[in-house]
C-alpha cells in the first residue's frame, strides 16, 4: 500500500480537527472529574437525610428508642442521638449509651438549627462522612450524629479518575500514532522526491556525459587553433580575440571535465590522501591569483593529517572550495584553511570574509547547475558533495563567525605509516 502525503491545506484541516477534538474531550473529561466530588457528596448527604428522616419517624412511634437498633446497615459506621445537655440518648454501640458526648460540635446544630457535615477519621484510621441534624423527640430537639462509610463516594471518584486517565491516555496514543503516521508520510515523501531527483540526475547525467564527450574533441581543435593564432598574430585586436578563444575553450573544457566527473559511476577509491601535501600544492598554485585579488590565505593543518580520500579528488575538492572563496571576495579579504583530527574524523574548514551565502541559495547550494554567478555552471559545490560522500564523509555550509561563508568537510582519518 502506497501512502500519499496530504496537501498542506489538508494537513492544516486535519490538525485543526484533531486539536478541536482534543480540546473537547479534555474539557469533557476534566469537567466530569470536577463534578464527581460534588456528586459523591450529594449522594452521601441524600443518604444521610433519608436515614435521619426514617430514624426520626421510628423514634416518634417508639419513645424508648429501642427500635432505632434496626438501622444497623453496612452504610452506617455509627449513629448516636445527643440530648441538649450532651448526654448520649442512643448509640449504635449500646455500651456507649448513657454517657456524655465529650465534645461540643453538636451545639452549633442546636443553636443554629443548621445541618453539619464534615469528614472525620475514626480511631481505626478510616475516614467517614459525619452528618449532624436536629432531631425532634417528644417536644425536645436533640441532635442526630450519623457517620456513613464513604465506599460509594470513593467508587464514584475512582471511576471519575479512571475516566480522566483513560481519555488522556487515548488522546496521547492518538497523537502519538498521528505523529508516527505523519513522520512515515514525510519520510516516504522525501524518499520519493529523492528517487525522482536521482532519476532526473541520471537522465541529465547521461545526456551531459554524451554532450561532454562529444564536445571535447571539437574543443581541443578550437583551443589548438586559437593557441596557434595567438602565437602567430602580432600584438593587436586580432591577437586578443585569439586569446579570448583560448580562454573560453579552456573554460568549456573544464566544464566538460566536471560534467564527466560528476556523471561518472565508477567505484570510489579508498587510497589515503595527505592533506598537508595537497594544501601546499594549492597554496603554490593559487598564489598569483591570491596576490592579484589582494587575498591573504592562512593555513593551519597538522603535518600527519591523512584522510580516506585520494589526493587527486582531495585536490579537486579543496580547489573548488578555495576558488569559490576567492570569487566571493573581489575586493580582497582573508581565507582560513584549517584541519584537525577529532576521534578518527578529520574536519576541514574553509572560511572566507566575503558577503556570505545568500538565503535563497542555502537549500539548493549543493544541487548541480544551481548557481548565483553570472558565468558559473553550478557544478563546483555539487562535485564537492559527490567527492566527499564518495569518500564516506559529509559537507555542510554555514555562516562564518566573523562574517562570510564557512564550509565544513568531515572525512575519515587514516593513520600514516609513521604512526603505525
Amino acid at each position: 500500500m502506497i501512502l500519499l502525503m496530504p496537501r498542506p491545506s489538508l494537513v492544516i484541516l486535519i490538525l485543526v480537527i484533531a486539536l478541536s477534538l482534543t480540546v473537547g474531550l479534555s474539557w469533557f473529561a476534566i469537567n466530569n472529574y470536577s463534578s464527581a466530588a460534588p456528586i459523591a457528596d450529594d449522594n452521601l448527604r441524600g443518604l444521610a437525610l433519608t436515614i435521619a428522616a426514617s430514624m426520626e419517624g421510628v423514634a416518634v412511634r417508639d419513645p424508648s428508642l429501642q427500635s432505632l437498633a434496626s438501622f444497623q446497615t453496612s452504610e452506617i459506621a455509627y449513629a448516636m442521638l445527643i440530648s441538649p445537655s450532651g448526654r448520649i440518648l442512643y448509640h449504635s454501640n449500646p455500651d456507649l449509651s448513657g454517657y456524655d458526648i465529650g465534645d461540643n460540635r453538636y451545639r452549633s446544630v442546636l443553636t443554629g438549627g443548621i445541618l453539619g457535615e464534615e469528614r472525620v477519621r475514626l480511631g481505626t484510621g478510616e475516614q467517614v462522612y459525619e452528618f449532624q441534624t436536629p432531631f425532634h423527640l417528644s417536644g425536645t430537639t436533640c441532635v442526630l450524629r450519623l457517620a456513613l462509610h464513604t465506599w460509594r463516594s470513593e467508587a464514584v471518584m475512582r471511576r471519575a479518575r479512571f475516566g480522566l486517565a483513560l481519555v488522556f491516555s487515548l488522546l496521547a496514543v492518538g497523537w502519538g500514532l498521528g505523529g508516527v503516521v505523519f513522520w512515515l508520510l514525510r519520510r516516504q515523501d522525501a524518499q520519493e522526491k529523492q528517487l525522482v531527483r536521482k532519476n532526473e540526475l541520471a537522465r541529465l547525467g547521461e545526456v551531459g556525459a554524451v554532450l561532454a564527450h562529444e564536445l571535447r574533441n571539437p574543443l581541443a581543435g578550437i583551443k589548438g587553433y586559437g593557441q596557434l593564432l595567438e602565437e602567430r598574430l602580432p600584438d593587436g585586436r586580432e591577437r586578443d580575440y585569439a586569446g579570448l578563444i583560448v580562454r573560453e575553450s579552456l573554460r568549456l573544457e573544464k566544464l566538460a571535465d566536471d560534467i564527466l566527473f560528476f556523471t561518472r559511476t565508477d567505484a570510489e577509491l579508498s587510497l589515503p590522501g595527505n592533506l598537508s601535501s595537497v594544501a601546499g600544492q594549492l597554496s603554490a598554485l593559487l598564489a598569483p591569483q591570491l596576490e592579484t585579488a589582494g587575498i591573504r590565505m592562512v593555513t593551519n593543518i597538522t603535518e600527519t593529517v591523512n584522510v580516506g580520500c585520494p589526493e587527486e579528488r582531495l585536490h579537486r575538492l579543496l580547489l573548488n572550495l578555495l576558488t569559490n572563496a576567492i570569487q566571493a571576495m573581489p575586493e580582497g579579504g582573508e581565507i582560513n584553511l584549517v584541519a584537525h583530527n577529532h576521534d578518527g574524523v578529520v574536519e576541514i574548514s574553509v572560511a572566507d570574509s566575503g558577503p556570505g551565502i545568500e538565503t535563497e541559495m542555502r537549500a539548493k547550494l549543493f544541487e548541480p547547475f544551481r548557481t548565483s554567478k553570472a558565468r558559473g555552471a553550478g557544478l563546483g559545490l555539487a562535485l564537492c558533495k559527490k567527492i566527499v560522500e564518495g569518500c564516506g564523509g559529509s559537507i555542510m555550509a554555514e555562516d562564518a563567525p566573523g562574517g562570510g561563508a564557512l564550509f565544513i568537510v568531515r572525512l575519515p582519518a587514516v593513520l600514516s605509516e609513521s604512526t603505525i
